[in-house]
């Protein structure tokens, strides 16, 4: 009844206001609430109902939104949607499955279209942000106090039938939280809200400890190191860090070292090599298809999963979307660098520093982690893109008034070499 209530609230909000209802998609996304619950609720399509509703609020309330923003990460995102098509309805070795795997994937891109529209002030980015991080951080904050009540024993996992439910998945999106949390600790005023915040960070990297995931301890220490090097909060991060560190360590049962340190026997280890005849698989595939590789689900020819983010695409789509899949990602990375640099130049959007370190910082995680685990559809990374185009538009917005105030000023400048009174 409480999932109900929140889907009816939330389709109310979406259609009246439909920014509050691009909020409401992300707690659905992420948080997953009807997970929890049973009956009619657990397989509710609670996402479209407010989906549905969001997008009628947007036709109505069409003045609150800002003009599709073209720049070059939506233009890869659109043409990366239209390829995906093109390889789904061309000829795909499972037609039926792939065309459930679009499905699938299409209601992650539509998903995202309004957060271009209608995420157009800092105030909102705030909102969505925050909205995100808690998503996540509840999941990261219980799993962590299970893991130190247990002393680390047993293996914390995600939400059932979410796309981070497994132990691997679950430690790969809690890393790419990390700077998001110190992000949302400096942006919020309140000091039991800093505190909170902080909190979720240390629980988390507690979560990701205890997913015994190999490649989640990966992914955790180039995040980790990141924040360190990187990050703008490394004087509260460290302090943290060095907690986890001498609280965490001690407890840690045998078997959890054992298993990290296969990392270094890799070639012993079955499920690595298995790994690798997945990659094969998908590289063959590529060769063989060069344009349009197998389609969705061609991994189910070798009876495995693609076990990496960038097999997948190749495998799936060819090497003319994996291109585009690789530009979208790192680009986006050095994008963000850029907006980054931009950003010191003006006082009134110096916030967008922050904000594009810590989202740089979590596609790092996401294109290290991403290496070992078939993660190309992800929700978040998609949101996450979609933060640096939202914060590139609010750099060019802030520019564009920069220049009116400056032009008058420049107007009144007496040109060098000119003849006469200046003009009074």
């Amino acid at each position: 009844m409480i999932v109900l209530l929140f889907t009816g609230g939330s389709a109310l909000a979406g259609f009246t206001r439909p920014w509050i209802g691009v909020l409401m998609l992300a707690i659905l996304a992420y948080l997953n609430p009807h997970r929890y619950a049973w009956g009619f609720s657990l397989n509710m399509p609670v996402y479209y109902v407010v989906f549905v509703a969001t997008a009628i609020g947007i036709v109505l309330h069409w003045r609150e939104r800002q003009p599709f923003p073209w720049t070059r990460e939506t233009r890869l995102f659109v043409m990366l949607l239209a390829w995906f098509t093109l390889t789904t309805f061309w000829a795909p070795d499972f037609p039926g499955p792939a065309r459930e795997h679009w499905m699938k994937v299409m209601k992650i891109y539509v998903g995202i279209f309004p957060t271009f529209w209608l995420i157009n002030s800092r105030d909102r980015l705030r909102w969505l942000v925050i909205i995100i991080v808690l998503s996540f951080g509840l999941i990261g904050l219980k799993g962590g106090i299970f893991a130190l009540a247990t002393g680390f024993q047993y293996r914390v996992y995600g939400p059932d039938n979410t796309f981070y439910d497994g132990n691997n998945e679950l430690a790969l999106a809690l890393s790419m939280m990390l700077p998001l949390f110190l992000l949302c600790a400096k942006e919020v005023q309140n000091k039991n809200a800093k505190l909170f915040f902080y909190a979720v960070f240390f629980f988390s990297i507690c979560s990701i400890i205890s997913s015994w995931s190999r490649g989640g301890l990966l992914t955790l220490c180039v995040v980790l190191g990141s924040i360190v090097l990187f990050g703008n909060r490394k004087f509260l991060a460290i302090p943290l860090l060095f907690f986890a560190v001498v609280l965490v360590l001690p407890n840690l049962p045998e078997e959890w070292f054992d298993r990290m340190h296969t990392i270094e026997t890799y070639q012993e280890d079955a499920s690595v090599q298995g790994r690798f005849e997945a990659w094969k698989f998908a590289v063959n595939k590529a060769v063989e298809h060069p344009l349009t590789g197998g389609g969705f689900e061609t991994f189910r020819a070798a009876y495995v999963d693609s076990h990496s983010a960038y097999f997948q695409i190749l495998g799936h789509h060819g090497f003319v979307a994996l291109f585009m899949w690789l530009s979208l990602l790192f680009g986006t990375i050095v994008a963000l660098e850029r907006l980054r640099r931009q950003a010191l130049m003006l006082d009134d959007v110096a916030w967008i520093q922050d904000y594009a370190r810590a989202v740089q910082i979590s596609l790092i995680g996401y294109a290290v982690g991403g290496a070992f685990l078939g993660v190309a559809y992800w929700d978040i990374f998609y949101h996450l893109v979609a933060l640096c185009v939202l914060l590139k538009v609010m750099l060019h917005k802030a520019q564009q008034e920069q220049e009116i105030q400056i032009a008058p000023a420049i107007r009144r400048v007496r040109p060098s070499g000119a003849i006469g009174p200046a003009a009074s």
